[in-house]
């Protein structure tokens, strides 16, 4: 019997462990846009869904929404097929600063490449993204591109469940 002990804290810890790992679906709550020095507002057609995966690096993202990716790249890509402005994958992403407000949430900053692929479409660009998280939760996300367009977004998040 004393033998069973440990491997039952064993299959507890291991079980807590993969629990925390497991995949996040996020829909965005609310959109903002920073444009000549003033947040606003934003509405998109659809919902903007991003999605994180633990088994990829730290900071990558899935975001799917048509009129978003298309506005974030300004319409720059040239695809054959239009349907691959409708997700994106931020991708190997290096970690710039993290910070920590008063209330405990999280600033993690990010730069890595936002990858458009369908069949023979391909389109990249260099974005900065910042990820809030309070807890294990990602309560907002924010997106840049690194040059170009000096426009920010916004959004705040809720899990989808």
């Amino acid at each position: 019997m004393k033998n069973l002990y440990p491997l039952f804290f064993l299959l507890f810890f291991v079980s807590a462990n993969y629990a925390q790992q497991s995949p996040q679906t996020l829909l965005v709550d609310k959109a903002y846009l920073y444009d000549s020095e003033e947040w606003t507002d934003f509405t998109y057609s659809g919902k903007i869904i991003f999605s994180t995966n633990p088994t990829s690096e730290e900071g990558s993202l899935r975001i799917g929404n048509y009129d978003f990716l298309y506005d974030f790249c300004d319409g720059k890509a040239k695809f054959a097929n239009k349907a691959t402005y409708s997700a994106a994958e931020f991708s190997h992403p290096r970690k710039v600063s993290v910070t920590t407000d008063k209330q405990g949430v999280v600033n993690s900053t990010y730069e890595g490449t936002l990858i458009f692929q369908s069949d023979r479409d391909y389109y990249s660009i260099i974005a900065i993204v910042t990820i809030l998280e309070k807890n294990g939760y990602i309560l907002g996300i924010k997106m840049r591109q690194k040059e170009g367009n000096k426009r920010e977004y916004a959004f705040s998040t809720k899990p989808t469940s």
